[in-house]
């Protein structure tokens, strides 16, 4: 079955031929993609899952060691050091259970060289090794900067062993106690504080996909993937429009474990962890995120929905800017047509999440953001979530930030 999936996506798509004709071991129960552009220190990645807890079976790496073709000799010479570090850890540090396959493409067309297009070289050889071996295995997303929790690889197994299992997603904490850097130290706690704020938010106002979208926490079912069209060639937010293309079509799963990311100032990618930290060195202003109100507005809108499946779409009793924005977008016309492919409300909610994924929720949050709802500061907006679930703030942003991490986990493992 797999195999004929991964032949039509193959196809359709134009992806390039598998770069490695050994099959995978017949044990194999996890396929792990690495990109790695200008990545000075991945030793330490490499050896935090060699430490972690082995699963049943043997996980297979894919280091993709990429450039654009008009790299400097300087992001080459980094290059190089990244590749000799992995060939030393193949040779001294690999253990057993771990094989680990080195692609290097390092004169990617500039309009296509990303973290996009390195993930899906990366993505694509996994797909196709999967289809080697006829087996519906994981594919899992990391960076070459992160560390991850001893039972990573064994939760990973773990949660895709259930069939229902379409496409997961790691927990995630950026290790800001061994931020050295005071600046940067402060600034990672209020970006990571903005993410998980926003994700907060999104399920207090009751948007049923309030997933995060952390590339390096990305894991998909290798049928899912191929069947999705997989990975797109965004220079960032690939992770975000991914997740939020499979969410929606049902199977998503949190898996029980943890990514650390790294905290470090980068200018690879137009947003992200990297860009926020030199942001902040660059400002060091008050941190600020979404508007508590924003989720207080949506929650009237998206208790609506279910109301549409038999009535007419009413817009009255919403605010201003998600009365303009639905206008916009042709909510009548848009629900119409989905009532007329409906034959149950079942039926016809996941069709309408389908259209408000989160693409659509994220531009609608932008839009009363700037349409009479300003962002405001972390630390306010915090404390207003928190006292929403009952919760006593803590005094400062540090507490706060493990207080939301609580609340994550707490709403994860509520399912």
């Amino acid at each position: 079955m797999l195999v004929q999936i991964v032949d039509t996506y193959t196809k359709r798509f134009n992806v390039h031929a598998p770069y490695f004709k050994e099959a995978p071991r017949k044990d194999t129960c996890l396929i792990i993609c690495i990109p790695a552009f200008k990545e000075p220190e991945i030793l330490t990645t490499l050896r935090s899952l060699a430490k972690g807890t082995p699963p049943t079976g043997a996980v297979e790496l894919i280091i993709v060691v990429n450039a654009p073709q008009n790299a400097t000799t300087e992001i080459l010479e980094i290059n190089s050091n990244t590749v000799s570090q992995i060939n030393d850890w193949i040779e001294n540090e690999q253990p057993n259970f771990i094989h680990t396959f080195l692609i290097r493409e390092e004169s990617i067309l500039k309009k296509d060289a990303g973290a996009g297009m390195a993930r899906k070289i990366g993505m694509d050889e996994a797909v196709q090794r999967w289809a080697m071996l006829n087996m519906d295995g994981p594919i899992i997303c990391l960076d070459a900067d992160c560390t991850v929790s001893k039972n990573y690889l064994v939760e990973a197994e773990k949660v895709f062993q259930a069939p229902a299992t379409k496409v997961g997603h790691f927990q995630f904490e950026h290790e800001y106690e061994k931020e050295i850097n005071p600046v940067l130290r402060q600034g990672i706690i209020q970006y990571e504080l903005h993410l998980r704020c926003y994700i907060e938010g999104l399920r207090q106002a009751g948007y049923p996909n309030a997933i995060h979208t952390v590339g390096s926490c990305m894991a998909v079912r290798a049928s899912s993937y191929a069947k999705s069209g997989g990975m797109n060639k965004r220079k960032a937010g690939e992770d975000f429009y991914f997740l939020h293309k499979l969410v929606p079509l049902g199977g998503f799963k949190n898996i029980p474990a943890t990514v650390y990311p790294s905290c470090r100032v980068s200018d690879r990618v137009p947003f992200g962890t990297g860009r926020a930290q030199m942001e902040w060195i660059g400002n060091k202003e008050e941190a600020l995120t979404y508007s508590a109100a924003i989720y207080s507005e949506m929650n009237s809108f998206f208790k609506s929905i279910h109301h549409w499946y038999d009535h007419d779409v009413a817009l009255e009793n919403f605010s201003d800017p998600i009365k303009h924005f639905l206008s916009e977008h042709k909510i009548t016309e848009r629900v119409n047509e989905i009532r007329k492919q409906s034959s149950s409300i079942e039926i016809f909610t996941k069709r309408f999440w389908q259209w408000m994924d989160g693409f659509m929720v994220l531009k609608l949050t932008h839009y009363m953001r700037d349409h009479g709802f300003p962002s405001k500061p972390s630390n306010e907006v915090s404390r207003l979530l928190l006292d929403q679930q009952n919760i006593q703030p803590s005094e400062n942003l540090e507490s706060l930030l493990i207080q939301f991490r609580l609340l994550d986990f707490d709403t994860i493992s509520r399912g």
